[in-house]
């Protein structure tokens, strides 16, 4: 997908405050349908991620930005090209800390085909990996200090690169894969939600809303098959991140201890005898 100059008469009015949607961890935000709150997936002993700590997304348009200001976003982690970054840069205006960390993969299966099997986005995000698995290493970094979250991670749609960032740093905390999957499969979820009318990216207006719904498909088999892959030889993502990209297992323990909490269970309410 290209990105457009046109912008949708939605996005010319000030971006809304960010609201939670009832029931979920996707954070509704007018022009940008894809953005969640990594909150409640399950981690290791039964703990679990915390509010408020790691986002995931598109990456905003100027108009859109300030609504992400109003999640109180600290660190804003872009995984878009320069050539990318350089047609719109909305993270650039916002009060976040702005890294900037280009991500990219080989698409030569994807490109110019309208319907990629998951196969094909499977064999882009093995070859992202060395790129991917360092900028990972560094959000868990951010993740073990008090006064970097809450983190954004972002890419164009946030569903490809944000998808194999993130789920890397999930993994690589201890979230099960299940639900690192699961979270995946939550973008094609958001974009199939949108309807004709529904204000979206900006960039997005280039092509037809179906075009970008076939784009966004997201099965939970592609991510844990990219994972899966890696455990099967390194024998856990936390231990590919440490071996082969620098992760200090103590950085890691910090980061564990800060963003998860265990809830205490729910006690039965007897009547007295």
């Amino acid at each position: 997908m290209t990105t457009g100059a046109r912008r949708h008469p939605a996005e010319r009015t000030p971006a809304a405050a960010a609201r939670p949607t009832r029931g979920s961890r996707t954070v509704a935000l007018p022009g940008l349908p894809n953005v969640r709150d990594s909150a409640g997936l399950p981690g290791p002993d039964g703990a679990r991620l915390r509010s408020g700590v790691l986002y995931r997304g598109p990456a905003p348009s100027p108009l859109t930005a300030p609504a992400l200001d109003d999640l109180g976003i600290r660190t804003v982690v872009d995984l878009r090209t320069a050539f990318e970054q350089g047609i719109e840069d909305g993270p650039a205006g916002m009060r976040a800390r702005l890294l900037r960390r280009p991500v990219g993969g080989n698409m030569s299966r994807i490109r110019g085909v309208r319907r990629p099997p998951p196969s094909a986005y499977l064999f882009n995000y093995r070859s992202m990996l060395t790129l991917a698995a360092p900028v990972a290493v560094e959000i868990i970094g951010l993740l073990a200090e008090p006064d970097q979250d809450p983190v954004y991670v972002c890419c164009t749609v946030g569903k490809d690169r944000t998808g194999v960032v993130s789920a890397l740093t999930l993994r690589g905390l201890g979230v099960r894969l299940a639900a690192v999957a699961g979270d995946y499969s939550l973008t094609g979820r958001a974009y199939r939600a949108l309807g004709p009318q529904d204000p979206r990216p900006q960039w997005s207006y280039e092509g037809s809303l179906e075009e970008l719904q076939i784009r966004t498909a997201s099965p939970a088999w592609t991510m844990r098959s990219l994972i899966t892959g890696i455990e099967d030889e390194h024998e856990s993502v936390a231990r590919y991140l440490e071996r082969q990209h620098g992760l200090s297992p103590k950085t890691r323990l910090r980061a564990v201890r800060r963003v998860f909490e265990h809830h205490a269970p729910r006690r039965e309410r007897h009547d007295a005898d």
